[in-house]
């Protein structure tokens, strides 16, 4: 399935999602991610926004456990400019950031954005609320395409997480 299809049919699960998770008055949505690609497995995480300064904040999606053959992971973080507004994002959109996973042969697959892009990011938010003690509380899908670091290396890790 491609990368737009992807999104495609995950913004329609996580509208649905989202919408029964307000309905029901959820405080905090769940965070789950997966692995696909070169290596695989599913991981429970946290999704956080911290504001950097007036203008900019940051999400973070944290892992809350191992993956088996995954030597380490940072799904991603990313700077996004204020306001946040539903919307899909990508690395042209948002700020400076880096997502990665490594296997335990010591690949590196990596997506992100300094001075230089690599890989794929999609940052979709579905819903923007404002939640306990004034943190943002955001609804919505991030996919990303990790590619190898280094030269000589083949593949690519396939990062989804519906927060």
């Amino acid at each position: 399935m491609s990368l737009r299809a992807r999104i495609a049919a995950a913004i329609l699960a996580c509208v649905a999602t989202s919408s029964t998770a307000d309905a029901a008055g959820s405080a905090a949505p769940a965070c789950r991610g997966r692995l696909s690609g070169r290596l695989q497995g599913t991981f429970d995480c946290t999704f956080e926004v911290r504001p950097v300064d007036e203008h900019t904040v940051v999400f973070e999606i944290r892992p809350k456990g191992p993956i088996a053959g995954v030597a380490a992971y940072a799904p991603g973080s990313f700077q996004l400019a204020r306001p946040i507004l539903p919307g899909t994002y990508t690395l042209a959109s948002l700020g400076l950031g880096k997502a990665s996973v490594a296997d335990e042969g010591k690949t590196l697959y990596t997506a992100f954005k300094t001075m230089a892009t690599k890989g794929e990011v999609t940052l979709t938010i579905g819903s923007v609320a404002q939640g306990p003690g004034g943190a943002m509380v955001l609804h919505g899908l991030y996919v990303a395409r990790l590619v190898p670091a280094g030269a000589g290396k083949e593949g690519e890790v396939m990062v989804d997480v519906e927060f």
